[in-house]
């Protein structure tokens, strides 16, 4: 698919990059974006005046000339016009696309969608692309909706005959993947690159892992492997074509278009660790979503090869700074209260054999909490039980 003045076919899928005051020139990202082929570069700089942002525009759109990445304004189908991007990008309360369409004649227009109605009007509008958010929470742009989360954009990617779709809002590196998996053909990313220290670094970290398994051209042996370990797919293992979120009885999964094969997707197994020093419990309070916020044990996936004991040990280490012993296992149980994907948790007694108690990784408080004073605002109901079975248990000793 193409915008009728666009001989390019539109991209199948990859990064979005959105522009908002990066912590280098907006032309070194662009001309990196497009060294790297990223499909689509926004320009969302409402900071700038008219003139300024007019100007910045030529510059990016002649930097990506001849490339194939595209850009796109934010907002401004008048500034698209006359600088020469290739698009525009229209939010629920921007201009009429009727009316961006007389001004910008055959660029591409991207339309936003929160929900299935939204998406239907969008195509019946002739958007050439839907852009839905937030997926997550995010403080980049104040939207006064809630998240969507990853169940609407799999519903919105299942619709028929849909426009292209780019995931937007709140997408770190971290889950770039799992927007994928739930059938978006584009994630938008702004913060985790605009944001970072070095954002070109940021960038061309996130492109690699995008690459890294998810292209046509990868093994099977290599997509096997992810699809064991969950790491979230967007090509079919078997025949290598892109992977689709589609109805399949009661339940949403990833399909191919072209052979028929069903991802099935296992439980992904996580850990989580209760340390106790002093008749005090060591907790963490989460940085990210799921439970951002909220206090938990130390907790994380198990990675590709390690054995649930050795991945106990680390998240302990990464989130606090604590080096631990494992004592004995303590639980195991099945939840679906992580929104990424089905567990099964594996719960660990440890003790502290060394360290410097400080929040890292995923945690931005680690504290120890007396057995009769935990926090109540406990991110997962599992945890929260594990908890009072040891506390109770401890207490009858």
């Amino acid at each position: 698919m193409a915008a009728a003045g666009d001989t390019r076919p539109m991209p199948e899928g990859g990064v979005y990059l959105v522009l908002t005051a990066p912590r280098c020139s907006p032309e070194q990202l662009t001309e990196e974006a497009v060294r790297l082929a990223v499909p689509f570069v926004q320009v969302r700089e409402k900071e700038l005046d008219d003139d300024e942002l007019l100007t910045l525009s030529r510059r990016l759109s002649e930097i990506a000339r001849g490339s194939n990445t595209r850009i796109i304004i934010n907002d401004r189908p008048d500034i698209a016009a006359r600088s020469g991007a290739d698009g525009v990008h229209l939010g629920r309360t921007d201009t009429p696309i009727a009316q961006a369409r007389e001004i910008v004649g055959k660029k591409l227009i991207g339309l936003s969608a929160a929900t299935p109605e939204e998406l239907g009007a969008a195509l019946a509008a002739g958007a050439d692309y839907v852009g839905a958010g937030p997926v997550y929470a995010t403080t980049t742009k104040k939207t006064g909706r809630e998240p969507l989360g990853l169940r609407t954009v799999r519903e919105l990617s299942c619709m028929p005959e849909r426009p292209p779709l780019v995931a937007i809002g709140g997408i770190g590196i971290g889950r770039v993947r799992e927007v994928f998996a739930a059938g978006a053909d584009f994630a938008a990313v702004v913060s985790a690159v605009c944001a970072a220290d070095n954002p070109i670094a940021a960038l061309r970290d996130l492109v690699a892992m995008v690459d890294t398994g998810s292209h046509p051209g990868t093994s099977g042996i290599e997509d096997i492997d992810a699809q064991i370990n969950h790491e979230g797919l967007r090509h079919c293992p078997r025949c290598a074509s892109p992977l689709r979120a589609w109805q399949v009885r009661d339940s949403v999964r990833l399909t191919c278009a072209s052979c028929g094969y069903v991802l099935y997707l296992p439980p992904a197994p996580v850990t989580c660790t209760i340390v106790e020093r002093d008749e005090q419990v060591l907790m963490v309070r989460r940085r990210y979503s799921p439970g951002e916020g909220l206090w938990c044990l130390p907790a994380g996936f198990v990675e590709p090869g390690e054995h649930p004991a050795e991945s106990a040990v680390r998240e302990v280490e990464e989130e606090t700074g604590l080096r631990t012993e494992i004592l004995r296992l303590f639980d195991t149980w099945a939840s679906s209260e992580d929104p990424r994907t089905p567990v099964v948790s594996i719960a660990y007694v440890a003790r502290v054999v060394g360290g410097t108690l400080e929040a890292g990784d995923d945690a931005s408080e680690a504290v120890f909490f007396p057995m009769n004073r935990l926090p109540e605002n406990i991110a997962f109901e599992t945890h929260r039980r594990a908890l009072a079975r040891y506390v109770a248990a401890r207490n009858r000793q």
